[in-house]
């Protein structure tokens, strides 16, 4: 009988937080370039709650802050007890797509690459700023905020800690004191020009999603002409030296997927790393192998020619001269 007394009040619970309305209202937090950078603000009440801070994927050419699909994630942190804020960023390698007979080379891409990145890194910051800013009008913490990034948005909030961390020049667009409380990156990476990730300041917790047969965002570190994309492994390693938190989950044979498949199929893992570490202040370091035997063993070792490809076009380089090729 308590048993199903438990269960019927469980269910009862779970009702109730599936009936919540979450209300969306829309903000501008910018101006760059010639438009509006906005962000939308997903919650079910007024009162001060954690604040979650979405950053879109697309290889740095498509994707949008409102893609239906995602915002069914935003409606079940929001009923969670969050403010989800989903952001705009410049879009730094669309001219990859808007102009693919334009001729460039390999060291023209390396520097859109890099500008395309700083660009996002930069607008994911003020849009933090923002949101610290303005934290008792919006009814959020800004001592709780996690950014939950895919792909590329994986990398921008990766960058953006680091950034953080290693008092890079868009940091100073929020208070000198500010960390986020976590982040969660599917399929993300660093972009920086040493050999090595050197941490100046401690880092905030943070999950790390990926795949070793990732072909689109690199699983250890890649480098083009001495600049260097840090995937979610070498962060990993980084943060294990320097003794740092982190929880890296590490797939094998698995490709892009974990760019947007946690934030559908793993949300208890996302919550229990915020709930131990993020807020909890638990100095975890966890490698989680995962190793699911049904999958056929696929190759992981690929070179920048692979990556290209597989963001910009499948079929022949896009604007990038055939020496990658």
């Amino acid at each position: 009988m308590k048993r199903f007394l438990l269960s019927a009040f469980l269910l009862l619970i779970s009702i109730v937080v599936s009936a919540q309305q979450v209300e969306k209202s829309t903000y501008t937090f910018a101006h760059k370039d010639g438009r509006a950078l906005m962000l939308d603000l997903y919650s079910t009440n007024s009162e001060v709650e954690p604040c979650l801070l979405y950053v879109f994927g697309g290889a740095f050419v498509t994707g949008v802050r409102d893609e239906p699909e995602v915002v069914e994630v935003y409606e079940y942190f929001a009923r969670r007890g969050w403010k989800v804020v989903a952001i705009d960023y410049r879009l730094g390698l669309t001219p990859l797509i808007e102009n693919p007979d334009e001729e460039r080379s390999l060291l023209d891409f390396r520097a859109m690459l890099i500008d395309a990145i700083d660009m996002a890194a930069e607008d994911l910051l003020e849009a933090t700023g923002y949101l610290v800013s303005n934290a008792e009008a919006l009814a959020i913490d800004p001592a709780r905020i996690v950014t939950l990034g895919s792909s590329a948005g994986a990398i921008a909030a990766c960058q953006a800690e680091w950034e953080i961390c290693s008092g890079g020049e868009a940091a100073s667009l929020l208070p000198a004191d500010f960390n986020y409380a976590g982040v969660v990156s599917m399929a993300g990476a660093i972009c920086e020009k040493t050999r090595k990730l050197t941490w100046k300041r401690t880092p905030c917790p943070m999950l790390l999603f990926h795949g070793n047969a990732d072909r689109n965002v690199p699983h250890g570190t890649q480098s083009l002409f001495g600049v260097r994309l840090f995937g979610s492994e070498s962060i990993a390693e980084s943060l294990r030296q320097q003794g740092h938190p982190y929880w890296f989950y590490d797939a094998n044979n698995v490709d892009h997927n974990l760019s947007w498949r946690p934030m559908y199929f793993l949300r208890p893992e996302i919550e229990r790393f915020v709930e131990r570490m993020a807020f909890g202040g638990e100095q975890l370091q966890i490698h989680q192998w995962v190793d699911d035997k049904s999958l056929p063993e696929v190759e992981h070792d690929f070179g920048m020619k692979v990556y290209i490809e597989a963001n910009f076009n499948p079929n022949k380089p896009r604007g990038v001269d055939a020496a990658v090729y």
